[in-house]
């Protein structure tokens, strides 16, 4: 059952690369926007509340680090900074309630830690600018949820990393009518501590969203929706790493199952052992990669993989056993052409085994890749 709660990517300027109205991400494809584009006539009527909104505020944010990404949460750390600038109108709103512009915005994503992930101001008070609006910079630090992470194609992922910024409407005066938060797109970025050991970075994207909640919070007015800045830097894994560190060692092991009929007949002792192997080195390699993601309730294609690798592993070692018993019955048959035939249809499945596993696994997990569902 999924939440009613809803993200549409507002008209303001963004730094997003967005696909044409009504169009979807291909199958495989890493997009950074969230939920659904306005249609034209939505758009034009979102600029017009833009217009409208008693209070505008500029948002830009800047991460100088991220670090310790942890995919069992999954959760990463960063820290960096946000700024704010506002008009006159927004400034007599911050005086009333009480001066510091810092307590009418929460870090939506952030999690409980030993950090204050809360908005640090720089400085004392806000600055007044030549232009007449009003100017702060704040510093923060701390622990962050990660929503959004491509884990149905691992090894071959991609994840974002988000920074969300909302009003704190403590008083119901900072809907997404009365207040929006426009990104500020020339400024915004990451610095040199941004790329994480181990991750492609893929670049990074601020954009205002209308946020939905189903829920008036008890107030008996209609459901709520906020203003709210999304910034995030999107990393990726290296495919070519991925393969040489997770899928090398499968490969190994399916090799093995491969040749275990070219193993001489009179040893099926030996060709019933390798399968047997390949099954309990199976478990441990997937196991080890497993402990590093969260308990999802979906394979990944990872998993598909190796329940592709349990299935040929198993049909080895049945194929074996029934190979073995008809070398025991060959042994006690009287009939010399029976006999010949039974040896020839023997060696024929030795033959051909190796190519009906490659056909049929490769078809499989091509099978799996191409159909892996498109929702991230």
């Amino acid at each position: 059952m999924q939440s009613r709660d809803a993200l549409r990517l507002s008209s303001a300027s963004r730094a997003l690369t967005t696909l044409p109205l009504g169009e979807k991400p291909p199958i495989g494809v890493w997009s950074a926007m969230r939920g659904d584009q306005l249609s034209a006539g939505e758009d034009q009527v979102d600029r017009t509340e833009l217009e409208r909104a008693l209070y505008k505020v500029q948002v830009g944010v800047y991460s100088t680090s991220n670090y310790e990404l942890d995919l069992t949460v999954p959760s990463y750390s960063s820290s960096g900074y946000v700024w704010l600038r506002w008009e006159e109108p927004m400034q007599r709103y911050v005086e009333s309630r009480g001066g510091d512009i810092s307590s009418l915005f929460i870090v939506l994503n952030t999690l409980l830690s030993d950090k204050d992930s809360s908005l640090n101001p720089v400085g004392e008070a806000p600055i007044k600018l030549a232009d007449g609006s009003y100017y702060q910079l704040f510093t923060y630090v701390g622990r962050y949820y990660v929503d959004r992470a491509s884990f149905r194609h691992y090894p071959f992922m991609n994840i974002s990393l988000p920074l969300v910024i909302e009003a704190n409407d403590v008083d119901g005066q900072l809907g997404y009518r009365n207040l929006r938060l426009l990104p500020e797109i020339r400024n915004s970025g990451m610095g040199l501590y941004t790329h994480m050991i181990g991750w492609l970075n893929m670049g990074w994207s601020i954009a205002e969203y209308r946020h939905h909640y189903a829920t008036n919070f008890g107030l008996g007015v209609e459901e709520n929706e906020y203003s709210q800045i999304l910034f995030e830097i999107s990393y990726g894994t290296s495919s070519w790493a991925s393969f040489w560190r997770l899928l090398l060692p499968l490969v190994v092991l399916m090799t093995m199952v491969l040749l275990v009929f070219k193993v001489r007949p009179d040893e099926q002792d030996a060709r019933a052992s390798i399968p047997v192997t390949v099954l309990l080195t199976l478990v441990f390699l997937q196991q080890t990669y497993r402990d590093q993601l969260p308990d999802l309730p979906f394979l990944t294609f990872l998993d598909q993989v190796y329940v592709v690798a349990y299935v040929v592993t198993l049909a080895a070692f049945v194929l074996v056993l029934w190979i073995g018993r008809r070398y025991g019955i060959m042994e006690t048959m009287e009939d010399p052409v029976a006999k010949e035939a039974l040896l020839r249809h023997l060696h024929r499945l030795d033959d051909t085994w190796p190519l009906v596993v490659v056909l049929l696994g490769g078809a499989a997990i091509t099978f799996c890749w191409i159909t892996i569902p498109q929702a991230l």
